[in-house]
């Protein structure tokens, strides 16, 4: 009996809050209106950082701005005769500190993509709905056309063949959000 409890108490005293990221499936609609910003560009540099309280890490993402499709461009900085911004996303590596956040996107200097970004207050802005936020961009192959791909992480169920699953071309993209943000 003692025993029992013994580890019943073991085992209470093991359990610490756990912490999950859940983020809600958004629309495209949801996520152009929830957006502050949507910019296509070109990420330069990539620095991880302890957040403030030193708990997490988090990446700041410098980009610089190929085009604004929505919204004033938030944190924008001039620098070097192009327009640059920065956004930040959970995780990333300090030293031999490394934080993986499922459903987080990381990037890699010279990526493309269409940026949706959300800003709260004095913080940098961040990716709006993770994964979500972030539709890279890739040139076509065979007609050298810019291509918006949507995110691997979609909301709801992926059904083979649905058109909204194909790549757009960059000008169709920016059309669909500009309709959708009036």
């Amino acid at each position: 009996m003692r025993s029992h409890a013994w580890i019943a108490v073991c085992v209470i005293g093991l359990m610490s809050t756990v912490g999950a990221t859940t983020v809600a499936p958004l629309s495209f609609e949801q996520l152009v209106n929830e957006s502050s910003a949507v910019v296509y560009g070109r990420v330069i540099d990539v620095r991880s950082q302890w957040t403030e309280d030193r708990r997490f890490i988090e990446s700041v993402v410098s980009i610089e701005i190929l085009k604004g499709m929505k919204g004033p461009s938030i944190a924008l900085r001039a620098g070097a005769g192009r327009d640059t911004m920065a956004f930040t996303v959970p995780g990333g590596q300090v030293g031999r500190y490394l934080n993986i956040i499922p459903g987080a996107p990381t990037f890699a200097p010279g990526d493309l993509a269409v940026f949706f970004l959300t800003a709260h207050g004095p913080r940098l802005p961040v990716t709006t709905g993770l994964t979500q936020g972030v539709y890279r961009v890739q040139s076509d192959a065979r007609s050298g056309e810019m291509l918006v791909l949507p995110p691997v992480i979609e909301a709801g169920r992926i059904v083979r063949g649905d058109v909204r699953r194909k790549p757009a071309s960059l000008a169709a993209f920016e059309s669909s959000v500009k309709a959708v943000s009036r």
